[in-house]
């Protein structure tokens, strides 16, 4: 099978000056940023960023808080027009099932880049975590396959919009080393089973954050139902 070729479009300048542009523009619209589990951000190196999405601020937000080169994964037509161009500067590809984004983002990662991604797939306004796709895990187990230890870290991010308040928790950093034999030998389950886990740790986060419909939705999923999406 053919994959579609993804390039690495990142440029320095052009980072430098769009990173202050966001935090201009966070520090303008926003009265506060309240960071729970800062300490699980890790400065160097790479990993992956797994987190909700309920905002077009959400990508803004995490390229502040990661504070330097990252890889994102957009839904296409976030990438059209001069928004596109710009996005890809700083480091935004498509998601394209097609494209060998899991090989491209392992090799990535050998420049200890972070990668981030919205596994929801879209943006969602009604105040809850939807099922996540299976593209984040497929990413961390090339990586485990090709002997790169690259934790994942779940994070939640929200708004108080009336306080104009940005609310975010960083969870533990998870290792997939341990999917390596068991995905060679059962690949869909085991994508099945790392996307439910980290489904799981969001939930837990928007709901320590205060999420109620999140809080409903881990307890569904502590009771037996899986969200996941192919």
């Amino acid at each position: 099978m053919t994959h579609a070729a993804i390039k690495d479009l990142k440029d320095p300048i052009s980072y430098f000056f769009l990173s202050m542009l966001v935090k201009t523009a966070i520090a303008a619209y926003f009265n506060r940023i309240e960071v729970r589990g800062a300490a699980g951000l890790p400065k160097d190196g790479a990993f992956i960023c797994v987190a909700n999405h309920t905002s077009r601020w959400d990508g803004l937000v995490l390229g502040r808080l990661i504070d330097r080169p990252s890889t994102f994964m957009v839904h296409p037509n976030e990438l059209r027009g001069l928004q596109g161009a710009l996005l890809r500067k700083v480091g935004a590809f498509p998601a394209n099932p097609k494209s060998d984004f899991a090989g491209f983002v392992a090799e990535r990662f050998r420049y200890n880049e972070p990668f981030v991604i919205f596994p929801e797939g879209n943006v969602f306004y009604d105040g809850q975590t939807h099922p996540f796709k299976k593209g984040f895990a497929r990413v961390a187990l090339t990586a485990a396959q090709n002997d790169l230890d690259v934790p994942i870290i779940p994070l939640a991010v929200g708004y108080q919009w009336k306080q104009r308040k940005i609310v975010v928790s960083v969870g533990a950093p998870i290792s997939v080393l341990e999917y390596r034999q068991v995905y060679a030998a059962n690949p869909a389950e085991t994508l099945r089973a790392l996307c439910t886990s980290i489904h799981r740790e969001v939930l837990a986060l928007r709901a320590d954050l205060g999420f109620e419909a999140d809080r409903k939705q881990l307890l569904a999923v502590n009771s037996g139902l899986h969200f996941m999406r192919s």
